[in-house]
């Protein structure tokens, strides 16, 4: 991943959570000189806070195929659907269209006060959240700019867009045993 123009770069959940990963925090600093070491804490705090965040919150972007490959594939895709850019990495954020695996619920955290599962075996509607209501969330004007039928179908394309490119990085990721094609 290289930042050209650090000004103007928009970068995905996965890519920052990949990039702190692949790259240690930095050692202090000895002081050299007359020179103060540089104080660390801050940008320890955003590594811990992000870890905080990607571990409740979405788990989901650590099993994520490289964004090289997905991003660079789905992005464009959804522009000619009439998406911007940034509405597209938001998308990408949120998972839209994309397996979300969350983490069992403690036993603490089920169905309040009884111990017995839901009647029909159902889960929570609140587990999996619709698609297409993230959708008009993150799309500014969602009803003006996809409405009736052909709104309908563009809106369902593009859900399946990102589930189709995100199964082809999948599937090329895994081909290269977790490696960069080339």
């Amino acid at each position: 991943m290289k930042v050209l123009d650090p000004q103007s770069a928009l970068l995905t959940n996965s890519e920052v959570h990949r990039f702190l990963a692949s790259n240690p925090p930095r050692q202090v600093a000895k002081k050299v000189g007359s020179y103060q070491p540089v104080n660390l804490k801050n940008y320890q705090r955003i590594r811990d806070d992000l870890q905080h965040y990607v571990t409740t919150t979405v788990p989901y972007i650590e099993t994520f195929p490289p964004p090289e490959t997905f991003v660079k594939a789905v992005v464009p895709k959804l522009r000619s659907f009439g998406v911007t850019k940034t509405e597209a990495l938001v998308l990408m954020n949120l998972g839209v269209g994309l397996p979300r695996k969350q983490p069992a619920p403690k036993e603490s955290e089920t169905n309040g006060d009884s111990d017995e599962p839901n009647e029909d075996g159902a889960e929570d509607a609140q587990d999996e959240p619709d698609d297409r209501q993230l959708l008009s969330l993150v799309i500014e004007e969602v009803d003006d700019r996809f409405s009736g039928e052909q709104g309908e179908d563009k809106i369902q394309k593009i859900i399946e867009t990102m589930r189709t490119e995100f199964d082809k990085a999948t599937a090329t990721t895994n081909g290269t045993n977790g490696t960069h094609p080339t």
